[in-house]
Order: structure tokens, then C-alpha cells, then sequence
């Protein structure tokens, strides 16, 4: 009877409540060169590897691995572990399969490095963009939260000179632009992460390991932009502390 090792997903989908070791399966068999399935064959199941997602894979699945030589195949892949230089091994390995058969290629010859960078060219070209829109966003919204505060402080500038006319200090009114524009990018900050957990949750089917709710990512990106809200309030405050009550109320 042929033997084949099932991955932990294949058990929890196929073998929920029976002892996979001791479980024969009944799968069609895969004839070499044909694309079509052949009758069904009996597997004995003899071991169980955790879940390992593939190049193109997005999440686990179930998954079924058998000896080569059950279903030679016209080609396979190999991989060799070494201490040496990988791109150096190359000729050295290619040496050893000619010495069992010179008939026999090596195709492709690839470093896991390199396969690496193959296989996450398409996830690290998705981050980049989404990161470079996140720094653009992260951009506009400084320079809103600066117009808004700006707009706010012209506005309010008879208001202001009153205040310091009546004793406000300029640390006061400091203060109260900043508190007023903390409020403000508190209850963005607020919508925006709710609106980043949704996110999370549509790019758990992109990058491996990614979580819809990742504490530590969204205290840190929200210190940032809290702190990137507070400088641009800055600006207008000092504007505002810098008014000459006098002044203005003349011109009122």
C-alpha cells in the first residue's frame, strides 16, 4: 500500500475526531503527463507536518506530500543545505547529478534568498505603494489640520486679543489652540482606526502573518499621527500667542 504525510489542515478538515496514523485515505490517483485523474488508490497515512504556505498561497489548506517514487514525476525540485557560499555549490551539485546520471539537467538553480525575493516581489510592491499613499495621507492631513487651526485663529483673533487684553498669557493661549486642535485629531484618530481594523482585516490575504487588529501597530501609528496633528497645531498657536491685543481691538 503506498504512504503519504498529510499537513495539519488536511487532518482538521478530513480527520476531525479520528487518529490520522492509523486512517487509509482514497484519492485518484495522478498519472505523470496526463492531466487526468486516475482511479482511486488507497493511502496510508503515516505522518502529520505542520502548515506551510506555498508561493502563491494566501492561507492554509489541506495538503497531502508522497515519496517520489510512488509517482515519479518527468521533473522535480531539490533543495541542499550547505555551509559553503549557495552560488558557489552550484557546479558541485550539478557535478553529483551527472555522476548519477549524465543525462539529467539542472534547471533554474535558485538560492532560497533568492527564491524569497521571487516570491514576495508582488506582496513588498503592494506595501511600498500602500506606504507611500499612507505618507501622502499622512501629508494632507497635517496640512489641513494646519489650514483648519490657521483658519480658526484668524477667525478668532478679536476673541484671542480680549483674552489677553483680560490677562490670558501667551502659554494660555498656547494651550488652548493645542487643546482645540488635539480635540480635533483625537476624533479623526478615533474614526481612522476604526476604519484601519477594517483594513487590517481586508489585507489578512495578502502578506503572510498579517492580523486585522495589531495593538502595537496601532499604538504606534497612532502616537505618530497624533504628534504630527500637534505640530501642525503649533504653528497657529504660536500665531495666535503672538497677537498684540491692542492692535486688534483698534482695528475692530
Amino acid at each position: 500500500m503506498k504512504v503519504a504525510v498529510v499537513n495539519e489542515d488536511f487532518v482538521k478538515k478530513w480527520l476531525k475526531g479520528k487518529d490520522p496514523l492509523r486512517t487509509q485515505i482514497s484519492v485518484e490517483q495522478l498519472i505523470p503527463g496526463v492531466t487526468k485523474l486516475g482511479p482511486y488508490q488507497e493511502w496510508q497515512i503515516v505522518g502529520i507536518y505542520h502548515n506551510v504556505h506555498a508561493a502563491d498561497q494566501r492561507e492554509d489548506r489541506p495538503e497531502m506530500l508522497i515519496p517520489f517514487w510512488q509517482i515519479p514525476w518527468p521533473s522535480a525540485g531539490f533543495g541542499v543545505r550547505t555551509a559553503e557560499d549557495p552560488l558557489s555549490m552550484q557546479r558541485s551539485i550539478a557535478a553529483a547529478v551527472h555522476s548519477v546520471d549524465p543525462e539529467v539537467a539542472l534547471a533554474q538553480p535558485e538560492t532560497l534568498d533568492q527564491i524569497k525575493e521571487e516570491t514576495m516581489a508582488s506582496e513588498r510592491f503592494t506595501l511600498i505603494l500602500f506606504g507611500t499613499f499612507a505618507a501622502v495621507a499622512l501629508f494632507l492631513a497635517v496640512l489641513g489640520i494646519y489650514g483648519v487651526m490657521a483658519f480658526s485663529v484668524a477667525q478668532r483673533s478679536h476673541e484671542i486679543a480680549l483674552r489677553m487684553a483680560l490677562g490670558a498669557t501667551r502659554g494660555g493661549v498656547v494651550g488652548l489652540v493645542m487643546w482645540e486642535g488635539a480635540i480635533l485629531a483625537a476624533v479623526g484618530l478615533g474614526l481612522g482606526l476604526v476604519g484601519a481594523y477594517f483594513v487590517g482585516r481586508a489585507m489578512q490575504s495578502m502578506p503572510f502573518g498579517v492580523k486585522a487588529l495589531d495593538v502595537l501597530a496601532f499604538v504606534s501609528v497612532g502616537m505618530v499621527l497624533m504628534a504630527s496633528a500637534l505640530l501642525a497645531c503649533y504653528l497657529p498657536a504660536r500665531r495666535a500667542a503672538g497677537i498684540h491685543p491692542m492692535q486688534v481691538l483698534r482695528m475692530e
